[in-house]
């Protein structure tokens, strides 16, 4: 069994022992980097900006990001099963831009991430954010896609959280990781290699098993 001085001994991470932190913690705005204009120790808006309003019943406020896209997919696939309260509108929230920051997409989601979704078919707006949770929605106002018995419900919401929460956060992140982090002779450090391990066992789990539900994923 490898014991912990031998784990730090093999750990090749730059500058790891040499880091101290400051005792009175500072923001420096400029400290540059390409999202350095957007990555804040603060939160809520910075600015004035209402969120435009379209003719559909769903408004959908989202970016086509690899997390950002799976609530289109969503309203595609109801739209072609027939279902024309899927209707939509789809605005762009340029997060490179810090538009996530206005007024009125925080009032939507306070966490200032994409997607989020406003449904206006009732007699009250209701504001959904959090991806799996948007599918979520869907799949209940609909009534489909989403088992009503257990234990098929339970296996489809463990599908639906596992796929949000741990294989397309190692994905989402594989890339940024690999151009920032420190290298080694070349080669990244582990962190980029455990975010691929993750999501090609996520990937070889889903690979040959049966759809959940009536021959449709959610």
């Amino acid at each position: 069994m490898t014991n912990r001085s031998e784990l730090d001994a093999k750990d090749s991470s730059p500058s790891k022992a040499d880091y101290q932190p400051p005792k009175v913690w500072t923001w420096n705005k400029a400290n540059g980097g390409r999202f350095a204009n957007i990555n804040r120790p603060i939160s809520g808006p910075t600015h004035e900006a209402e969120l435009p309003v379209g003719v559909h019943p769903l408004q959908l406020y989202s970016l086509g990001t690899p997390n950002g896209v799976k609530v289109t997919v969503m309203l595609e696939e109801l739209l072609a099963l027939g279902y024309a309260d899927a209707e939509y509108d789809a605005w762009p929230i340029r997060i490179g831009e810090g538009e996530q920051f206005g007024t009125g997409f925080v009032e939507i989601n306070p966490n200032s991430k994409i997607p989020a979704l406003v449904d206006r078919s009732g007699q009250k707006p209701v504001a959904v954010f959090e991806s799996a949770a948007i599918l979520f929605y869907l799949a209940e106002k609909f009534s489909v896609f989403l088992p009503a018995d257990h234990p098929d419900r339970s296996r489809c919401l463990s599908w639906l959280f596992l796929a949000n929460g741990k294989c397309s956060v190692p994905r989402r992140w594989f890339w940024p990781l690999l151009r920032l982090c420190p290298k080694q002779d070349g080669v990244p450090d582990r962190s980029v290699h455990h975010g691929s391990e993750t999501s090609d066992g996520c990937l070889r789990s889903i690979v040959g098993r049966p759809s959940i539900y009536r021959g449709r994923f959610l």
